[in-house]
């Protein structure tokens, strides 16, 4: 018996050959948006359930991939448009498409602000170091200068509902839940299950509990939540078929032919199944 065998196979073939009908090609049959989180939903499987496939040594047999990505702060801001902020008489312009860092955050009229550093300080005020802003890019009425933090008095920005742009960068929103892996068909056999060992005193005629059945060869290539197109870990291991029933991830899939060159599958109850029910979904 193999077991544990590391695998090389980093290269995802889709799956071909479907049993009775044209090729299945894997697509991305849900890529929404929720309309108020903005959080983007990924659904990617290579089989329905209910059909039957047929599979080739070196293609993936299963690819069931559920995630949902959402839009995080990358820790800055940029100006979509020309504007300015003044206050106390001191006027600062921001350019179109001026990028800022977020350096630190700082409590500001007893509120926690984003310090931003400026490249550069205003002609008019050459001790200003930085200006602060919201989470969501409103501009704080204050500024850093020579070192402390000094509010304004009389404060406004120009135009009246100027804000800067956050910086967002999507990543996978590990409360809603990953399934994200490949599982690679690479041959079967025949041979005693995984582990088995004979009771004391048995002989025949009874069942041998060690007798030969298929198993699959398979790689699972799991994918880091960190960076789903990443793959994490590909393990290779024999797969047990009982009872026509394979032991997947958060699937039952049913074997109803292994041959020397392929294996036909069904993938009969999926326990990630994605059901579109939500009305914020498009």
């Amino acid at each position: 018996m193999r077991s544990g065998r590391r695998a090389a196979i980093l290269a995802t073939v889709m799956l071909s050959g479907c049993f009775g009908g044209p090729d299945i090609k894997t697509t991305r049959v849900m890529d929404n948006f929720k309309e108020e989180t903005k959080d983007r939903v990924v659904v990617d499987r290579n089989y329905q359930v209910g059909q039957r496939y047929r599979v080739l040594p070196g293609q993936v047999m299963i690819r069931n991939k559920l995630y949902t990505m959402t839009a995080e702060s990358a820790g800055g801001y940029r100006a979509g448009y020309n504007l300015a902020m003044v206050g106390d008489g001191v006027r600062l312009d921001i350019a179109e498409g001026t990028a800022f860092r977020v350096s630190d955050r700082i409590l500001v009229n007893g509120k926690l602000a984003n310090m931003i550093p400026l490249g550069a300080p205003p002609a008019t005020a050459p001790d200003i170091q930085a200006i602060f802003a919201n989470d969501n890019g409103t501009l704080v009425p204050a500024v850093l200068r020579a070192g402390k933090v000094a509010t304004f008095a009389q404060f406004e920005v120009q135009p009246k509902t100027a804000q800067l742009l956050p910086v967002t960068q999507e990543s996978v929103k590990t409360s809603a839940g990953y399934v994200n892996y490949d599982l690679v068909y690479n041959g079967n056999a025949k041979g005693p299950p995984p582990g088995c060992a004979r009771p004391a005193g048995w002989a025949p005629p009874a069942p041998d509990p060690c007798a030969d059945i298929v198993q699959l060869d398979l790689t699972l290539m799991q994918y880091d939540a960190a960076n789903p197109e990443a793959v994490a870990r590909a393990t290779r291991n024999y797969y047990p078929v009982r009872n026509k029933l394979l032991d997947v991830p958060g699937l039952k899939v049913t074997i109803h032919e292994a041959s020397a060159t392929s294996v036909v599958y069904e993938v009969t109850k999926d326990d990630n199944a994605y059901k579109k029910t939500d009305p914020k979904f498009k």
